[in-house]
């Protein structure tokens, strides 16, 4: 946000309404809002939150993220861009209402898509308001949970991510706990009780009734769809800004209970697994923990996904493991990841039969390749990295023969690749189907692994080679 706009003035002038001159007035600690004079001896003021959320900078801190995340209107059409100018003209009205706790948040955009794994997961978009200023409460409530929650949860956490879950279990298996109780919550983010939410919130926070009017109300806030708004009354729709740190206070009990019991366990999220050493262990376990989970924390879980089994068969964050040498455990790239991956690099191919190869290459395959290794480089696949270059090599190969068509444009192709006449006569009348040629050995010699590094097509292999060279470069 410019700090030289009317918007930041607004914002300045009716936060700091005792605002004087800094010799007359000190500073808070954290730089929030001018405070009265601190007197030798005595400790600041501690400031309630409903001001921590609307000190400028922490406004403008979530301004910058919700306009970098982007990120699709709400019920109300408004589009990032248009963000600014608005708050222009409404900042001083808004905020007058978040400090009276009158602020009435929008319906969230209700939208379905396809889990991998079949069924629909929900997601709820906020309007961009509404995103700024659960950024801006995210930020204020981060502080005061980060430090209780459980070393074991990692999901949506400063500095933590899902490699670090995985590791943690990787740790557990070398340690000899080689059975996994792999727990899955039936719609986790649908089913939160707001009740127990909300108490545990104003337990920690008491007296800051403004923030739990805000967090109550978007808790309740219906879902539209079509133009009909549908109540809720449970459930943090997944979306919004404050949603991760919402459902980790709700799991942290979980957590809490869990080392309570003296069980090794690793969260992210949702998705929770817990290792023991033997199966009858596993068995006995589980079942106290479902009861735990049905009981006392009125959630379900999805018996269908959850078992009692070994690491090496299950999937979890997308990794799997896998034994080694020396009787310790490898993390590997889950099956069904590599398959996920082919599926949807399969029909990018499809769609970009009409495209130049190059510009298909840079705007629609590469980011998507690039972020998919980005996620599972961590993972022990020199192996997988040569198998799926190959087989990405053989998928655009099979673009540029069915492009040309008639045989006498894949005799000339062929022929501008380096060819001999008698070979690409040979190749291309040979009246075979477009996937046989594309993997056959006159289009891997025409058309070798340079030619696409000329096309700049990211390579699995070169890019876990410069990863693993960036690590052992990088200080221990």
């Amino acid at each position: 946000m410019n700090p030289q706009s009317e918007a930041e003035k607004k914002m300045q002038t009716s936060s700091s309404s005792r605002e004087v001159k800094p010799s007359e007035k000190a500073w808070a600690a954290d730089g929030a809002v001018p405070v009265d004079p601190i007197k030798k001896g005595c400790d600041p003021p501690e400031l309630r939150l409903i001001d921590k959320l609307l000190n400028v900078d922490n406004l403008n801190e979530a301004f910058l993220k919700v306009v970098d995340n982007k990120g699709a209107a709400g019920v109300d059409g408004m589009e990032v861009g248009d963000l600014k100018l608005f708050l222009r003209k409404n900042w001083t009205t808004i905020e007058g209402q978040l400090k009276q706790g009158k602020y009435q948040p929008q319906p969230v955009k209700k939208v379905e898509i396809p889990k991998p794994d079949g069924g629909v997961r929900m997601l709820g978009i906020p309007t961009v308001l509404d995103r700024l200023i659960q950024q801006a409460l995210l930020q204020v409530l981060t502080p005061i949970w980060e430090p209780i929650f459980s070393d074991n949860s990692f999901g949506f956490r400063p500095g933590r991510k899902a490699i670090d879950a995985v590791n943690r279990a990787k740790e557990y298996q070398d340690d000899g706990y080689r059975i996994v109780i792999d727990i899955d919550l039936s719609k986790f983010f649908d089913e939160v009780p707001h009740q127990r939410l909300m108490s545990k919130i104003m337990l920690k926070t008491p007296g800051e009734w403004e923030i739990h009017k805000l967090i109550h109300r978007y808790l309740s806030a219906g879902m539209m769809k079509d133009g009909i708004v549908e109540e809720r009354e449970k459930g943090t729709p997944q979306g919004s800004p404050a949603s991760p740190i919402l459902s980790n206070i709700v799991l942290d009990e979980l957590d809490k209970e869990l080392e309570k019991r003296g069980h090794r366990h690793t969260r992210y999220a949702d998705d929770c697994n817990v290792y023991v050493k033997t199966r009858r262990a596993g068995e006995r376990a589980f079942a106290s923990i479902q009861n735990f989970i049905g009981n006392k924390m009125k959630l379900k879980v999805n018996k269908e996904k959850s078992a009692v089994d070994r690491p090496v068969k299950r999937k979890f964050l997308g990794f799997s493991f896998y034994y080694k040498k020396g009787n310790s455990m490898g993390i590997r790239v889950a099956p069904k990841s590599v398959i996920r991956l082919k599926e949807t690099i399969k029909s990018l191919c499809q769609q970009g039969r009409g495209q130049k190869l190059p510009v298909f290459i840079f705007r629609r395959l590469n980011p998507v390749i690039r972020g998919w290794f980005n996620y599972y480089r961590y993972a022990d696949m020199k192996t997988l990295a040569h198998e799926l270059d190959e087989w990405l090599r053989h998928r655009l190969r099979n673009i540029l023969w069915r492009q040309w068509k008639r045989n006498w444009t894949r005799f000339t192709h062929l022929r501008k690749a380096g060819l001999s006449e008698q070979r690409a006569v040979r190749s291309a009348f040979n009246q075979r189907g477009p996937w046989f040629n594309s993997g056959a050995p006159h289009m891997n010699l025409a058309f070798p692994k340079k030619y696409f590094d000329g096309l700049r097509l990211f390579s699995f292999v070169d890019g876990l080679k410069a990863f693993h060279a960036n690590q052992t470069a990088q200080p221990t």
